[in-house]
């Protein structure tokens, strides 16, 4: 059984692996539901020379929403985390 593999680069604004998969998977879900690429795209072509139905090729959307981001043509916007602090000491009985 032979596996294929995908060998990305990830961005330095982006920092990790995780925000890159979340970045990424937002950006092949737009392309899916209709958004212009950023990156020029070449349709695959069926069994009879004909172009695929672009939209329906989600692995398709996936490698060229990985391009976009590999190459920083998508913004986006590191959510601000904020820390509550609303911790109570409640002294255990141990009677």
């Amino acid at each position: 059984m032979s596996v294929q593999r995908t060998v990305v680069h990830i961005p330095e604004e982006i920092a990790n692996k995780y925000r890159f998969v979340v970045v990424t998977g937002k950006r092949c879900e737009q392309l899916q539901r209709g958004a212009y690429p950023k990156v020029e795209v070449t349709v695959p072509m069926n069994k009879l020379g004909q172009p695929q139905e672009a939209p329906r090729l989600a692995s398709f959307w996936a490698q060229v929403a990985i391009k976009e981001v590999e190459e920083g043509r998508i913004a986006f916007e590191e959510p601000e985390v904020i820390t509550l602090d609303y911790t109570t000491e409640i002294p255990i009985s141990v009677e």
